[in-house]
């Protein structure tokens, strides 16, 4: 009887591994559902448009910024909490996320880089790229280090040049946010973050940093 007691279930491989793959068909799942809001660009400006209203931000669209070019949204809006006007670009652009084939391809996000930096040049203020579709918490969203993707990479080199991203994330504790420089700039829980509010002005290898 007391071999009985000491004999151990035994672990089901199979089943296991239909579990494993039963989640794995469910993660894809909703990142289908979550990625049907990016395929187009009309599908990614209502993601944002919907965003700026909930949070009554006053925001313009379609906004000349010189030499001819529009960028998709300006918002200029009062924040009570830090008693002063924020004022930030949002340059919209589809399919940014690792479920759409290249659509966080390096060179993808370097040419976006490059229009959203002369944007931010020509305004005066921060640009930030997106919507992107992401299943990071903002911090895993600009973590350094020698190894970073593609997205970390733009987030990290990108505020240097006054340039972030709008993130739109399935994890619901933050589901969106945007990151400028090694930070959020702003989240729903915490508001504006009142250390990013600046712009990079350096000049040679000192580093400077203006007020909105």
């Amino acid at each position: 009887m007391a071999m009985l007691n000491n004999v151990q279930p035994i672990f089901d491989i199979e089943q296991f591994r239909y579990t494993v793959e039963m989640q794995k068909a469910e993660r894809k799942r909703q990142q289908d559902i979550f990625a049907a809001d990016y395929k187009t660009e009309a599908d990614a400006t209502l993601l944002i448009r919907r965003l700026l209203n909930r949070e009554q931000w006053t925001f313009d669209e379609q906004v000349n910024t010189g030499g001819g070019n529009r960028i998709d949204f300006v918002v200029d809006t009062y924040d009570s909490k830090l008693g002063k006007n924020i004022k930030f670009g949002i340059e919209c652009k589809r399919q940014m996320s690792k479920h759409f084939e290249n659509g966080l391809n390096a060179t993808i996000l370097a040419d976006y880089l490059e229009q959203a930096a002369a944007y931010s040049r020509d305004l005066g203020v921060p640009v930030f790229l997106g919507p992107v579709q992401t299943t990071m918490s903002p911090s895993s969203a600009y973590l350094g280090g020698p190894h970073v993707d593609s997205l970390r990479a733009l987030n990290i080199f990108g505020g240097r040049f006054n340039v972030g991203t709008l993130m739109f994330s399935n994890n619901h504790y933050t589901p969106e946010f945007f990151v400028l420089r090694g930070a959020t700039f702003w989240d729903e829980r915490n508001g504006f973050n009142p250390k990013r509010l600046k712009m990079v002005t350096s000049t040679g290898s000192k580093k400077q940093r203006t007020d909105l």
